[in-house]
């Protein structure tokens, strides 16, 4: 049934933010051929290009027939491979270097980018126009512990709902025109993966990133049974879940005013489950990769400082109190590395190019 304290009625606000759900012409376009049963052009897999050659990479290279290229950091990424133009471009490479491979990449080319970053990255993907139903986006819930190792899956059981419907946790997702070959790939390697509509698949990816904020924050702000600052994922489940679940809402009801997005139902379960799972239980938790998980909701509250509208300056309530109070508090006792600030893709320098 509906879990208490999420779920609340949106509040009326000033800015009807919720418009922009429907001004969104792909959903409705999405919807239409969904009623009219048009399906969806599913891409074959084929040799394709694969930047970067971390573990990531490694993984999608063992997943496809070996006839792949890999591009390094500086080459340059073809516009034709094996014969052929059409194809998918694998950016396996750290969140900061998105936007210098989506800079260097031929113009048309970049539409075929497929993203696989552990943390959200939408602001970048958004200055570039490459957030829609075509662009290809991975959240990976599997673990790859050193490269050319058997990729671990983090998927959970979570049994059948009252429909009789399968239920999981931490299932990889994919969306976007080169869905087919990632699924394709990451299933021969015994991974499981599903594919959405880009508007699902984004709950998802903000699903991730909230695990990722909630348990690791929290997990660095509590001691171990030795007095030492830093518990496990796993510990932070079974002993503080009335914090996680504190944060999630306040997470909710902040995405809600701030992007029109709700979490979706049955987050808690999931989010619970997951963090049991024996690849992900034992890892101490660590803020890690700030601009791109904790560093995002802490730019939503920053945002809400001194706005100015028609020459008067506004303060809008704190939309994420308990988040702020605690990455500040994080950051004081030594648990933060970088730095806490909020982060525009706009402001962004590229060496006089």
């Amino acid at each position: 049934g509906m879990q208490r304290g999420i779920y609340v009625r949106p509040r009326r606000t000033a800015f009807g933010p919720r418009m922009q759900v429907w001004s969104n012409n792909e959903a409705i376009e999405q919807y239409r051929n969904l009623l009219n049963g048009k399906e969806e052009v599913r891409e074959s897999d084929r040799p394709s290009v694969i930047v970067g050659d971390g573990a990531l990479a490694d993984l999608f290279r063992q997943g496809g027939g070996g006839e792949d290229l890999t591009v390094l950091r500086g080459e340059t990424i073809p516009t034709e491979w094996n014969g052929q133009t059409n194809f998918p471009v694998y950016v396996c490479v750290p969140e900061d270097e998105v936007e210098g491979i989506i800079r260097s990449c031929p113009k048309d080319k970049v539409d075929d980018l497929v993203f696989c970053q552990q943390g959200n990255i939408e602001q970048v993907l958004k200055k570039y126009g490459l957030c829609g139903n075509e662009n290809t986006q991975v959240v990976p819930y599997f673990s790859i512990y050193a490269k050319g190792s058997r990729a671990q899956d983090c998927k959970v059981d979570l049994g059948k709902d009252a429909m009789g419907v399968q239920k999981w946790a931490g299932e990889t997702t994919v969306c976007g025109k080169w869905a087919g070959p990632v699924a394709d790939r990451l299933e021969r390697l015994g991974l499981h993966c599903r594919t959405m509509f880009y508007l699902d698949w984004r709950r998802v990816m903000i699903e991730k990133t909230v695990f990722d904020c909630v348990f690791n924050l929290i997990g660095v702000l509590h001691k171990d049974k030795n007095e030492k600052q830093g518990i496990t994922i796993g510990e932070v489940g079974l002993y503080y879940s009335n914090e996680v679940e504190d944060m999630i809402v306040e997470m909710n009801r902040a995405l809600r005013g701030s992007m029109a997005i709700t979490l979706m139902l049955g987050i808690e379960e999931r989010l619970f489950a997951y963090a049991q799972h024996p690849n992900v239980d034992f890892k101490k938790a660590s803020i890690e990769k700030f601009k791109w998980r904790n560093g995002f909701f802490y730019s939503i509250s920053q945002n809400c400082k001194g706005v100015t509208v028609n020459g008067v300056k506004l303060d809008f309530p704190e939309p994420l109190p308990m988040h702020t109070q605690y990455i500040e508090y994080a950051k004081e006792i030594g648990m933060v590395q970088e730095e806490l600030k909020t982060y525009s893709p706009f402001e962004a320098t590229f060496d006089g190019k």
